[in-house]
Formats: structure tokens, sequence, C-alpha cells
């Protein structure tokens, strides 16, 4: 998936967090940005500050792989968005 795609699935993931009322979108704050925000507090894990968007996401995959158990020894940043787009109905 392109880095375009990719902001765009984490935008409407923001979207959808603001919905639920899990989020509330700062002033001169993205949509992608308050949800990459929110799941990395979830994680209990700093945002790395000018990391590009996939290594990011891959962090993000390691703490879903050690907060939920799972078998998998790495996640890719697709995998990661698909995880957190089924888990929050995102479509």
């Amino acid at each position: 998936m392109s880095e375009t795609n990719r902001l765009q699935k984490i935008r409407n993931l923001g979207v959808r967090l603001q919905e639920l009322d899990l989020v509330a979108i700062a002033p001169n704050k993205s949509y992608a940005a308050t949800a990459l925000n929110f799941l990395f507090a979830v994680h209990k894990l700093e945002r790395p500050s000018g990391m590009p968007l996939e290594p990011s996401l891959c962090a993000l995959g390691q703490a879903i792989i050690r907060s939920k158990q799972i078998r998998f020894s790495h996640l890719d940043a697709d995998a990661v968005i698909d995880f957190f787009c089924r888990q929050y109905r995102v479509h």
C-alpha cells in the first residue's frame, strides 16, 4: 500500500475515533496525527518524533504483538493499519 493510502486509512481511523468520542481533534491538528497519538498512548508508547510513518507503524506492531501475545514476530505497516481498522470498525 502506498503512503498516501496509509495516511488516508489512518485519517479515516481518526474520524472514527472522534465519532466514538475516544479523541477530540485539537485546532490545527489532523485526524491522522490525532489517531497516531491515540494509538501510541493506548499502548503506552511515546510517539517517536521525526520518524517516518512506516517505522512508526512497525513500532506499534511490536506493541500489538507484546500486548496481545500474538505468535507473529513482525507486523508490517499495512497489517498494523488493518488491525486497528478492524478493531475500530473503519471501512
